[in-house]
């Protein structure tokens, strides 16, 4: 955090130059551990790594028979490619938090397609999240077919779910089916639930408590520091150090690190279909199911009573550990802490879409204090919010 300012500093980097040079100083500066953090209070109860720092070292390959080949494929539809003279329109799509973009292509008889476009130099991380969809399609997971893929151009060319996420679904749904409905948003998370932590692949590192204090920092630099315009005190960094070891204590599961629903379809089938999932990692038991019901639109689709249910819900039909009602709110304020910094970058690279997501969540969080047990450094922040 401060070492990313100080860089920032030496070369006259704007604010704005700051927060678009955020995600890939975070790739490289993660990697150097939690001092960086507060060099001062070295971490409590971490045991000096020695070597190739673990976020930099080369994740073991995969057999080549589980590499790309094996992306499932809709077998009704001819492989597609984006440059393709089928393809009679290309419309630009909202993007998500990476570099990627968006187009939903139609041929001439009204049939779509997604075309995803990585940056021109992100070949490898490309063949990497295939890897990692074929993976958890292989075991379960429905995910969008691919339909064709140009490694060398960054492209691929995915099943189109359709306009409407969940989100939208649950929207346009009486008020009564809405429990219903988010009901079946559960059971990608009974498939990931049934998966051995051991036989997940090493592509992303874990939510150990190094990467989730590192996501906090976002918290400090880019929310407090930047968006609120004032340091983070002594009290605020040992919470965000507590919370951190806290929640890296809880039992592990395969995650997929951003449900929520306008990740999930409803298909036609009845199934429930997942995008974005290549940041598939071990992490907090409770971590996607909080995502799901605490995070986004849901605590506006639904009220107090039916989430709880939903909750209680997810325990069963997940087999969680006892205790997970401690765990829940804890993982609940990381998560809500790492999603307010992300944000707070976002909007400040020039992603104004992300503003509203910022002023609610901060609202939700200040409401919910006393459960998540947030210190009094951390509420000051969230209330009076200018947003």
């Amino acid at each position: 955090m401060q070492l990313l300012e100080a860089v920032a500093n030496l070369v006259g980097l704007h604010d704005r130059a700051v927060h678009r040079l955020a995600e890939p100083l975070e790739q490289l500066l993660q990697s150097l551990g939690p001092r960086l953090l507060h060099p001062s209070s070295p971490p409590r109860n971490r045991p000096r790594r020695r070597g190739l720092p673990i976020l930099l070292r080369t994740h073991p390959a995969l057999p080549r028979r589980d590499r790309c080949s094996s992306v499932r494929r809709v077998t009704s539809l001819p492989p597609a490619r984006a440059d393709d003279p089928q393809w009679v329109r290309r419309e630009p799509l909202a993007g998500d938090a990476s570099t990627r973009r968006y187009f939903r292509l139609t041929d001439r008889h009204g049939a779509t397609a997604i075309l995803a476009e990585y940056p021109a130099d992100a070949a490898a991380t490309l063949a990497r999240d295939l890897e990692v969809t074929a993976w958890l399609a292989d075991r379960g997971l429905r995910l969008p077919a691919v339909l064709g893929q140009d490694l060398g151009a960054g492209r691929v060319v995915l099943e189109d779910l359709g306009a409407a996420d969940a989100e939208a679904v649950l929207r346009a749904a009486p008020p009564a089916e809405r429990e219903r409905l988010a009901a079946r948003l559960l059971a990608p998370l009974e498939v990931l639930a049934t998966q051995p932590t051991a036989s997940l692949p090493g592509w992303n590192r874990p939510l150990d408590a190094v990467r989730l204090r590192w996501e906090l920092a976002g918290f400090e630099l880019h929310f407090v520091r930047h968006r609120r315009g004032v340091a983070p005190s002594p009290a605020l960094v040992r919470f965000l150090d507590d919370l951190a070891d806290e929640v890296a204590s809880h039992p592990q599961r395969i995650c997929h690190r951003d449900y929520h629903l306008n990740n999930l379809y409803l298909v036609a089938t009845g199934e429930v279909a997942v995008i974005d999932a290549q940041d598939a990692l071990l992490g907090p038991d409770a971590y996607d199911a909080v995502s799901l019901l605490e995070e986004r639109a849901m605590p506006e689709l639904l009220a107090e009573g039916e989430r709880e249910r939903l909750r209680v819900a997810w325990a069963l039909r997940t087999a969680a550990a006892t205790g997970w009602e401690r765990r829940w709110p804890r993982v609940r304020a990381q998560r809500a802490l790492k999603v307010l910094g992300t944000f707070a970058r976002l909007e400040a690279a020039g992603r104004t879409d992300y503003t509203h997501w910022m002023g609610s969540l901060a609202a939700q969080l200040a409401a919910a204090a006393d459960g998540l047990a947030l210190p009094g450094a951390v509420v000051d922040l969230l209330l009076d919010w200018d947003g």
